[in-house]
């Protein structure tokens, strides 16, 4: 007790030692005031970047107070990321609202402030594409990239298999919720050398990914930005959502509609409906 008694009257309570804590408070305060107003500036950019589209659409975009996911409560922004300790509440930026002929859809773009644990802090980014349809069975379908990231050798068919499952093997929460069987597709060749796809009913969910709609990926693919490329849909309790992990691109954003939109246009069980219609 005489040792702690004695640290805190000649180290704590020495001028320098308040005068270092309060300085070192004052930078940790400032420091965040002033993200958090760059980052509204950055989104403030990014509404008046995606406003002129809109327009063109006939959407409209929604600010902070207004902006959400359709999907959110099937899966969170960030659903990955673990340290919560280390970053701010996520929060929606903004949504982007219009329709593709009859199909409703919305992208949003979702924030979280993240402490790098002594790296620095950044924000991270992640935006949502859902496009409303008639409900069908929980079903996830990707082409994923054939070749390692690492050596860019083409993936031997077992490595091949891992990642489909990692990819497309994780049930979403309403396969999970419904206590259904998460199960691989069986696609008819050759899309099944291109494609990987799991559902809670393969057997639908094969009709519904017929050699038109599977081959009108294939063809559009090359046309798609990078970040599209052997996308990821999941497809569940009437939406069907790709999750990107940065901010919208306004110029690159409707050629990855348009391909979603072809496809759902060539799956027989999916039709347009309103976001807010009973499923």
């Amino acid at each position: 007790m005489d040792i702690l008694l004695k640290i805190w009257h000649e180290i704590i309570l020495t001028p320098y030692f308040l005068a270092w804590t309060a300085a070192a408070i004052a930078f940790l305060v400032v420091r965040r005031l002033l993200q958090f107003r760059n980052h509204a500036k950055a989104r403030d950019a990014q509404i008046a970047a995606l406003t002129p589209l809109a327009q063109r659409l006939g959407g409209k975009v929604l600010g902070p107070d207004e902006a959400g996911m359709w999907t959110a409560d099937l899966r969170k922004p960030f659903e990955n990321e673990f340290s919560i300790a280390f970053r701010s509440k996520r929060q929606f930026d903004l949504s982007l609202d219009f329709q593709r002929g009859q199909w409703h859809v919305r992208a949003t773009e979702a924030s979280v402030r993240y402490d790098n644990r002594g790296l620095g802090v950044h924000w991270m980014h992640e935006h949502r594409i859902e496009i409303a349809t008639a409900r069908l069975a929980p079903l996830k379908v990707t082409r994923p990239n054939k070749y390692s990231i690492n050596s860019g050798q083409p993936l031997s068919p077992g490595q091949l298999e891992a990642v489909w499952k990692q990819i497309v093997g994780y049930e979403p929460a309403t396969a999970k919720r419904d206590g259904s069987e998460w199960l691989p597709v069986p696609l008819l060749p050759p899309m099944d050398q291109e494609f990987s796809a799991y559902g809670s009913d393969p057997a639908a969910a094969a009709r519904e990914l017929n050699f038109d709609a599977l081959h009108w990926l294939l063809d559009h693919e090359e046309a798609l930005p990078l970040w599209a490329k052997g996308m990821s849909l999941t497809f569940e309790s009437g939406f069907v959502y790709l999750v990107v992990f940065h901010p919208i691109h306004p110029d690159e954003l409707m050629g990855v509609v348009d391909v979603i939109v072809g496809l759902l246009d060539r799956m027989p069980g999916a039709r347009p409906r309103h976001p807010a219609a009973t499923v």
